[in-house]
């Protein structure tokens, strides 16, 4: 089934497709009724007729290379993407992380902070200014265990939007590391921003406090579906936010406090809710559980 998209466009997206041609049918039966763009809502349905290529082929793919992926194909490829015939060898673990006082400290706090770095880039969390990478992303994400894993974002905030020079500064040093490059350069189209559940891509937005392992979940199940396999138990999420932590366990995901050793000591009252300098790279570590600064 192509739901919950509603054009063929962001259908194609979620599993690392182009979208060549869109159309509705007639009563469920595969006969055309009529053609659409690609980006053209289609209501009223659950299974739009998409055409999709991979992103090479999509110039110039010839009638017998034609793939059109009707529900019955979709549910078959959900079902092998995990199976033997359909793994890589990009990572059998995965690293989601936040992005504010977590991938970075809070704004200008250089001199508090020593190992972070200030770029002249604006970031708008918490107000606004400098970007600030914090020192596990001023040292990379590649010097840790993570370099293995693929890698992910989940944020309650939007960075500084999708088209910024923050965001993209984001995905082109920061979400780096060996096995995550890789898949990278398979899946050219993965790079792209998710909102909320909506999760088209690694790299999710506007996913609130709290509610954050609902995205990173399907996170792990969108990298799935492209044929990198990650079991629940080897999912490990860092933040630095302490009510985000212990949800995970739902899920049956890992997840750990970082900035422990400083919290911010105004924002929520000076309650220690979220964090100062952000992530440190010997906090992330490949431990099991879901586990607290204060546990």
């Amino acid at each position: 089934l192509t739901a919950p998209h509603n054009t063929c466009g962001a259908y194609c997206r979620s599993f690392g497709h182009v979208c060549v041609g869109a159309a509705e049918e007639v009563e469920e039966n595969c006969e055309e009724k009529y053609h659409a763009s690609c980006d053209d809502p289609i209501h009223g349905t659950s299974d739009m007729l998409c055409t999709c290529h991979l992103p090479a082929a999509a110039g110039g793919a010839s009638e017998a290379d034609d793939k059109s992926f009707e529900p019955e194909q979709v549910a078959e490829e959900d079902e092998r993407a995990c199976g033997e015939e359909g793994r890589q060898d990009s990572g059998a673990c995965l690293c989601v992380f936040d992005i504010d006082r977590t991938l970075t400290g809070k704004q200008g706090a250089v001199d508090a902070c020593q190992r972070n770095r200030m770029l002249d880039i604006f970031d708008a969390g918490y107000g606004g200014g400098k970007a600030t990478l914090s020192a596990l992303s001023a040292k990379g994400i590649n010097a840790t265990f993570c370099d293995a894993c693929l890698l992910g974002l989940t944020s309650a905030g939007a960075g500084s939007g999708a088209d910024s020079a923050w965001n993209a500064y984001l995905l082109d040093h920061v979400l780096r590391g060996s096995a995550h490059d890789s898949f990278m350069r398979q899946h050219p189209a993965a790079r792209s921003w998710s909102y909320g559940t909506a999760v088209q891509s690694p790299y999710v937005l506007n996913q609130g406090n709290r509610v954050k392992q609902e995205a990173v979940e399907l996170v792990r199940e969108w990298y799935g579906r492209h044929g990198a396999c990650v079991e629940p138990g080897e999912v490990y999420f860092f933040g630095d936010r302490t009510e985000n932590i212990a949800p995970f366990r739902e899920k049956g995901l890992n997840s750990r406090e970082v900035s422990c050793g400083s919290r911010d000591p105004q924002l929520y009252g000076g309650s220690g809710l979220v964090g100062f300098c952000g992530a440190q790279p010997e906090e992330v570590l490949r431990e099991k559980g879901n586990i607290l600064c204060r546990a």
